[in-house]
């Protein structure tokens, strides 16, 4: 997905035809089963949601000429950057959005029944039915104020008075957008600390290493199995595709690429009969990961060897 694709599933907002607003809450049992439930919010509170996430979704996704969309699987985290989710592997902790239709007649929270504190997410969904979209909220503990924990003052006439409900505090922020069965990550951290993020990374990766099993080009895989339990390697691996041309190559191409390039003959060793590769460094399987993902090129202008992800010159001190 690009830009222009995902601002046309967002526009329903800039039409002519009328945008209306929807309110559910996903609420956690005690079973740690969730459950979603129809808020019932009243007219003004509806009318300011939904002007608050209009402004917010066309100053992120439509005013910021800066805004970076990138496959997550291709994910370099940039500063100001936004996610389309394209891994088949999808969080455990989000199927329910998935299943989420706000059109259901879902039944309501009651503060009868229900206990704010156990709402776990919001969600908020513009357009109409023909058209639409819902932002999902993330709601942490600290967004919740009890009663036990501070105490809270309001105005009354011309004295204070202590406030004694719970309150639940909703701001602008978006964590991530689901639209026409699309998954769009807005806050990576949230992902990656409440949604399992970090476990799927790290099972993509597990899958890779079974593909370049089948390159029977490294001596010692193993090394490079423990070496990718550590997210921040492992993320490295999502770019390794089955299709890459890389992957269809005879290894011992692969093995004379690496004699033969001034950077990488110094940073992978290979065993005593030259056939296959010992990744004995972290330099070493970084670089492999580089190799098998195609990220080394050649200016044909400056004669200078680069790494694509970067665009940055392999110095010899690196």
């Amino acid at each position: 997905m690009n830009i222009g694709e995902l601002r046309g599933l967002l526009d329903v907002i800039n039409r002519e035809e009328p945008v209306g607003v929807q309110v559910h809450v996903v609420v956690k049992h005690e079973n740690d089963q969730e459950t979603i439930l129809k808020a019932d919010v009243s007219e003004e509170l509806a009318e300011e949601l939904k002007n608050i996430f209009i402004r917010t979704i066309n100053e992120r996704f439509f005013n910021d000429d800066d805004l970076v969309l990138s496959n997550i699987s291709e994910a370099n985290e940039l500063i100001d950057s936004a996610f389309y989710y394209d891994i088949n592997e999808f969080p455990d902790k989000l199927e329910i959005v998935r299943a989420f239709d706000p059109w259901e007649n879902y039944s309501e929270f009651s503060f009868r029944n229900d206990d704010i504190a156990d709402i776990k997410a919001i969600l908020i969904t513009l357009g109409n039915q023909n058209s639409y979209f819902t932002i999902f909220k993330h709601i942490y503990p600290i967004t919740i104020l009890k009663q036990d924990r501070v105490i809270r003052i309001f105005p009354a006439s011309h004295r204070f008075e202590k406030f004694n409900d719970t309150i639940l505090q909703i701001n602008e922020a978006i964590d991530f957008i689901y639209a026409e069965n699309s998954l769009i990550v807005n806050n990576l951290r949230t992902l990656t600390n409440a949604y399992g993020y970090k476990d799927i990374i790290k099972n993509q990766a597990r899958n890779k290493i079974e593909i370049i099993r089948t390159l029977d080009l490294i001596e010692n895989l193993d090394e490079l199995q423990a070496f990718v339990e550590n997210v921040k390697y492992a993320k490295r691996m999502l770019k390794i595709s089955p299709n890459s041309p890389v992957i269809s190559l005879d290894k011992m191409r692969i093995i004379n690429f690496i004699r033969n390039h001034p950077k990488l003959v110094n940073r992978i060793r290979l065993n005593d009969s030259g056939e296959r590769i010992i990744l004995d460094t972290d330099v070493s399987k970084v670089h492999m990961i580089g190799i098998l993902n195609d990220d080394f090129l050649k200016s044909n202008l400056t004669d200078i060897d680069y790494e694509s992800e970067r665009k940055e010159e392999l110095l010899e001190g690196e």
